[in-house]
């Protein structure tokens, strides 16, 4: 009897270790629900302009390596009004944009290769799914708050973008 009770002792506390070491590397691990956030980082400045007029300077981020396009302004719960993501691409594209995993209603600006406004995704959902397709082949995407293309006066056909890249 006593060789069972020491059995049975050994074998709970072999128990009760293994499981405070499982719940503390699940602490290290951080497994709760917090989201990240990405912080803002500024790589240079674009003008949106209207027949040679500026109607606003933007800080942009810049998206230029597939992986960069793939994040884009996932995980940000807001952005400034005078910033934005620029997009490039090394070649004209026709592939849509989503919203999966964006937490906030951005104006998807799609550009051409001179630098005018192709069409404008206005207030595309947060979390949306539904591919927004732009009118003809881009090479620049520029992501801003949603509703911010109105406020500006971004027009299709007219406003140009123009950028300067920080050194």
């Amino acid at each position: 009897m006593k060789k069972i009770k020491t059995t049975l002792f050994v074998a709970i506390l072999g128990l009760v270790i293994i499981t405070s070491c499982d719940l503390k590397s699940s602490q290290n691990n951080n497994t709760s629900d917090e989201k990240i956030e990405i912080e803002f980082i500024k790589e240079g400045d674009l003008s949106l302009k209207n027949n040679d007029s500026i109607i606003k300077n933007v800080e942009i981020e810049i998206a230029n390596t597939e992986s960069k396009r793939q994040i884009g302004l996932m995980n940000r719960s807001q952005m400034d009004e005078d910033k934005g993501m620029l997009f490039v691409f090394d070649e004209d594209n026709s592939t849509g944009f989503w919203m999966k995993d964006t937490r906030i209603p951005l104006d998807i600006i799609f550009v051409g290769a001179d630098s005018t406004v192709i069409n404008v995704q206005k207030n595309a959902k947060p979390y949306d799914r539904t591919n927004y397709p732009a009118t003809a082949p881009y090479r620049y995407v520029l992501e801003v708050n949603g509703g911010s293309a109105d406020k500006w006066g971004v027009e299709e056909g007219i406003t140009k973008l123009n950028w300067k890249l920080d050194n």
